[in-house]
């Protein structure tokens, strides 16, 4: 076998990881992780469950990596928040409001997902705590690089206020997501400003 016809057969396999990954994503969004099959999922790119084991070892396999393709997508939005923390980057999330709402799929996965890893016993839920208690740390620190700028009050509490935000994110996505007449970028612009009200000097 050539170096060409491998290089091929690497490439086609990358290929079919990816269509696999992204018809798992739209699965899982929609049924969950337990309800959606690997039969389905296979259905959606013509290959057999099998294939799907042999891309990915398995199901659980599988819904770790449908997390990672589903966070590196909303880490596009996340890169371009200024980078000089602050209230300017509290404001600037409204980027990823922007970001959710041309892929509403994105946001129903991580709800569907993290509603269903909510025990300690799920295949995902050091995942999820992991990931609202980086959350709740990073805009903490947020908060207090305002502090030091003279931007937010010395006399609140930056741990309890990001705490507050993270749970407005979380809440705001399930009410966008139940009824589509909410505009979620209105929730997050009107949120952001009157929590920034709530702590600027």
């Amino acid at each position: 076998m050539g170096e060409t016809e491998l290089r091929g057969q690497a490439q086609r396999g990358a290929e079919r990881r990816e269509a696999i990954l992204d018809a798992a994503l739209h699965v899982f969004a929609a049924r969950g992780y337990r309800a959606g099959a690997l039969g389905e999922i296979a259905a959606r790119v013509d290959v057999s469950p099998a294939a799907i084991l042999y891309h990915f070892g398995s199901k659980e396999d599988l819904l770790m990596a449908v997390i990672a393709e589903r966070d590196r997508r909303i880490g596009v939005a996340l890169s371009r928040l200024p980078s000089g923390g602050g209230l300017p980057s509290i404001r600037a999330l409204l980027s990823v409001a922007d970001v959710m709402e041309r892929q509403r799929g994105l946001a129903a996965l991580h709800t569907v997902l993290q509603a269903e890893n909510l025990e300690p016993d799920g295949p995902a839920h050091a995942y999820f705590l992991g990931r609202s208690r980086f959350a709740c740390q990073w805009v903490t620190q947020l908060l207090r690089e305002g502090q030091t700028r003279g931007e937010v009050r010395q006399d609140i509490s930056c741990k309890a206020k990001a705490q507050e935000l993270v749970a407005f994110l979380e809440g705001a996505s399930v009410l966008w997501l139940l009824d589509d007449k909410v505009s979620l970028a209105d929730l997050y612009a009107t949120y952001l400003e009157a929590f920034i009200h709530s702590v600027e000097v």
